[in-house]
């Protein structure tokens, strides 16, 4: 006699996979036919393979979740287990890390062991021109201090590369008058210095 298939569920109901029961030498002995241990947390009944759900053993039935396609989805689950190391929490950990690998408006914390998930509100369009212009005058501020030293006293530089060093700064200070700032800028070059000898 073929050993019976088991389906086995974790401690929270979520279907885990399927074993063949295995043998109890000594009950089959005494039965005087074979006898299987039913593993723990199992049941017989088979769970139905349905696109998109995953079984979860309610006692008596398997009832189906819906999985998470959208952020949205993910989100509107709930929380998710953190470390854990059955079927379904595995599963809704890949989903969560792909539903939220380019996602930037979602605030993931852990708490007591399960992510919680919550919706940022999306800058608006002002927000965002705002910080387009933020990154651009902090880049600028970043290619002028770059040339600090040459305006050293000290610094071994020709008058005329020191206008030209001066001009270049200059030019830096105006990038937020030019037509088109923040999305459209031309960033002037940096005159080529030589030191003097």
């Amino acid at each position: 006699m073929t050993s019976p298939i088991y389906y086995r569920f974790s401690e929270d109901g979520y279907f885990e996979n399927s074993v063949h029961a295995a043998p109890d030498p000594l009950a089959s002995k005494r039965e005087g036919h074979p006898v299987f241990i039913q593993p723990h947390s199992s049941t017989l009944i088979s769970p139905e393979e349905i696109d998109g759900k995953w079984p979860k053993w309610n006692g008596e039935s398997w009832d189906y979740v819906t999985l998470p396609k959208t952020v949205d989805e993910l989100i509107a689950f709930g929380k998710i287990k953190h470390d854990q190391q059955t079927a379904f929490w595995n599963k809704m950990t890949q989903l969560r890390n792909e539903l939220l690998k380019e996602q930037k408006y979602v605030k993931q914390d852990l708490v007591d062991g399960w992510w919680e998930l919550t919706k940022i509100p999306e800058p608006t369009a002002e927000e965002i021109q705002a910080q387009i212009a933020r990154d651009a005058r902090s880049k600028r501020d970043y290619l002028i201090s770059q040339t600090d030293y040459l305006l050293q006293p000290d610094y071994p530089i020709s008058a005329e590369q020191l206008e030209e060093v001066k001009a270049y700064r200059q030019a830096l200070r105006d990038v937020p008058e030019q037509d088109g700032f923040p999305e459209t800028i031309v960033w002037p070059e940096m005159p080529t210095v030589t030191a003097l000898k």
